[in-house]
């Protein structure tokens, strides 16, 4: 799609988004032109004082105008006579007072910015009414607020004094109507055109991702959505989703707030129109108050926020709250309109003539319309050409349905629109995501991260509750870019929603104990697989390339009950413990000291039926030797008492008789003596 279609697009959705507002703000316009056409109306908003300031503001207050819907009513109030200080005080306040953008600002970012924004618009239109009226009286300007209305009001404005029957005999509504769709629409139709244009440039030129990336410091970050803002056309109504979004990833909402009073109230065609209307001083007065009010405002706003720890990241964004064919048929009408202020402006001929001047070849208005006729035919038919880039593929659709798909990077052409249109795919994107997390603005102003409990808290199968925290990434499976691209209208949630869902099944079967110690590793892969698996049910050609714990523990109400169950788990397993290491030391000693104590037995045993039966042999031997040889065993037994009896002396033996020979040996001779041999020696 080339530069030329993206801006056409763009301006066309801006147009839709603005022309029923525009249209309202006309018809408000002619309406305001036939009540202020009396005179005591006039002359309230005509004076230099706070009054017509006060009055102008309060005028904005109930009126359903956006930023280019309240340009025609406020040039209205100026031919009608009021203060530049009263028509600034309109511009700015009216948009930002409008009941349905207070009622979205509620629905969005809750009841404080739903109170704050319209307060601090009302400031804003305050400060730069004043200002400006002030400057006024003290130097006043070439064209002072008392010179008279131009000559489309006179023509119904009542000449005689207040109280007179010229006074009260009514402006016909029909007067009303031409003043607003003929005489200021051909004022400010082409500031409005250009701004339209100038602020689809912005949108296609500036990337997506600067808008919503946090921009450093908050009063950085105002300074830049303030220079963004200014020049950028964005109602009241399609700030508040923008700003939402913006603060939900990671703006500050100070910043928000300066994006949500610069956007509405300035922009490049209301820029223009005021500078036509009230001079090149009331606009500067204009934006300088409005620069300075927004971020004076977004800096109270962060303490607010700061001082009462309230979160804007959770939030819905509504539904529009018109139908799309309104805005369709909104936006035609205003394009008819363009064409009959055009015709009555003469534009065409005023081109023909200019380039008749300046061009070396003759301009007629034949020329000139065949020429144009080829510019948008060829432009109409160059816009079929279309680049697929490296790590893209493209779906070519007819009428609504894919001709073809896995276009592969290169320049193709397609049929222009609305025959044919092209989307592309990302396949090498890789997304992240993370569950049990918000965003929120800390004490120094910047974004932290905080506990999410709808999201991180799951039902285990044990009836416990644990607080979870898990990233996830995803990318495209390849292959599958058609269902990739039209499968789901928001995959991001689609995926958050499967993985929710495998959480709950998996962990809904799962004790505490296994969840927080051993099977973590286990229990992600089971959920990586269940989320897959619903995944793939949807045909959403979405893979889920990782899934993770990031964190586990148990909620922060119950956090020191799960404490304390976990120090008795852990005592628990230290005793058991230390009873299998005590019961490992002693059964083995055990077993020792039993087979000792059968070894130390057996030996005994043997030890004392060795002994016994020697002792009995031993007997038996003395009792035989005592029968053969009486005195001689005797004998023998005697000296064995000495050296038992006096162990380790030495003993002499002296004989009863002379030459008597002690032969203590066994032998026939003795057995056969009569006389013992211990009688003998006595």
């Amino acid at each position: 799609m080339t530069w030329l279609t993206k801006i056409s697009l763009e301006s066309w959705i801006i147009l839709e988004e603005s022309a029923v507002f525009i249209l309202v703000g006309f018809a408000v316009a002619g309406a305001l032109h036939v009540v202020l056409a009396r005179r005591r109306w006039a002359d309230w908003l005509k004076g230099l004082g706070a009054k017509s300031v006060l009055l102008a503001s309060a005028i904005g207050l109930p009126l359903p105008l956006c930023s280019c819907g309240v340009l025609p009513a406020a040039v209205s109030l100026r031919k009608q006579g009021a203060s530049k200080g009263a028509t600034l005080s309109f511009v700015i306040s009216t948009p930002e007072t409008s009941v349905q953008s207070v009622l979205l600002t509620y629905a969005l970012l809750g009841p404080l910015m739903a109170i704050y924004r319209p307060i601090a618009a009302c400031i804003t239109a305050l400060f730069a009414g004043l200002s400006d009226n002030f400057i006024e009286k003290r130097w006043p300007s070439e064209s002072a607020d008392s010179e008279p209305v131009s000559d489309a009001c006179c023509a119904t404005e009542p000449t005689a004094s207040v109280g007179t029957q010229a006074d009260r005999a009514p402006v016909p509504w029909r007067a009303g109507f031409q003043h607003a769709f003929i005489d200021v629409f051909d004022d400010v139709m082409a500031w409005m055109v250009l701004g339209i244009v100038v602020a689809a440039v912005i949108r296609v030129a500036v990337p997506g991702y600067v808008m919503n990336a946090v921009f450093g410091p908050p009063l950085q970050a105002m300074l830049i959505m303030l220079v963004i803002g200014v020049p950028l056309y964005v109602c009241a109504e399609a700030s508040t989703p923008i700003a939402a979004v913006l603060i939900a990833q990671g703006i500050n909402p100070g910043a928000a707030l300066v994006f949500l009073l610069a956007g509405p109230t300035t922009n490049i065609g209301s820029i223009g129109v005021l500078r036509r209307q009230l001079g090149v001083r009331s606009v500067t007065v204009y934006l300088v108050t409005i620069a300075v009010v927004s971020v004076a405002m977004g800096l109270l706003l962060n303490s607010l926020y700061v001082a009462r720890g309230v979160d804007l990241s959770r939030r819905a964004l509504a539904e529009p709250f018109l139908p799309g064919w309104l805005k369709a048929l909104g936006a035609i009408a205003f394009l008819v309109l363009c064409l009959g202020s055009i015709r009555r402006l003469r534009y065409f001929d005023r081109l023909v003539g200019g380039l008749d001047a300046i061009l070396p070849v003759g301009v007629t208005r034949g020329r000139l319309v065949g020429a144009i006729v080829f510019f948008v035919i060829a432009g109409y038919a160059a816009s079929g050409l279309f680049a697929i880039k490296p790590g893209q593929v493209g779906l070519v659709k007819r009428f609504g349905r894919v001709a073809r798909q896995d276009v592969q990077p290169g320049l193709h052409y397609a049929w222009p629109w609305p025959v044919e249109a092209v989307d592309k795919v990302d396949t090498r994107q890789v997304n992240r995501f993370e569950l049990g997390y918000k965003a929120a603005v800390g004490r120094n102003g910047k974004t932290e991260w905080q506990e999410d409990e709808n999201e991180a808290w799951v039902l285990l199968g044990d009836e416990n509750i644990a607080s979870i925290k898990s990233a996830t990434q995803w990318h495209m499976k390849p292959g599958r870019s058609l269902a990739f691209a039209y499968s789901a209208a928001d995959r991001e949630s689609l995926v958050k929603d499967a993985v929710r869902s495998g959480l709950r099944t998996v962990l809904g079967s799962a004790d505490i104990e296994t969840v927080f110690t051993t099977a973590q590793l286990e229990l992600a892969a089971e959920v990586h697989h269940e989320a897959q698996a619903i995944l793939d049910q949807c045909n959403s050609g979405i893979e889920l390339l990782s899934f993770a714990f990031l964190d586990l523990h148990a909620p922060p109400e119950v956090h020191e009950a799960f404490r304390d169950v976990a120090s008795a788990l852990e005592d628990k397993s230290t005793k058991r413990d230390q009873a299998l290491t005590y019961e490992a030391q002693i059964v083995p000693v055990a077993h020792g000291t039993k087979d000792a104590t059968i070894q130390d037995a057996r030996a005994y045993a043997l030890r004392t039926i060795a002994e016994a039966k020697g002792q009995a042999d031993s007997f038996l031997a003395r009792r035989k030797a005592y029968r053969l040889f009486p005195a001689l065993t005797s004998a023998r037994l005697l000296f064995e008492t000495y050296d038992k009896v006096l162990p380790g002396l030495r003993k002499c033996v002296k004989p009863a008789a002379e030459n008597l020979h002690l032969d203590l040996r066994f032998n026939r001779r003795q057995a056969d003596s009569g006389k013992s041999l211990f009688d003998r020696a006595q």
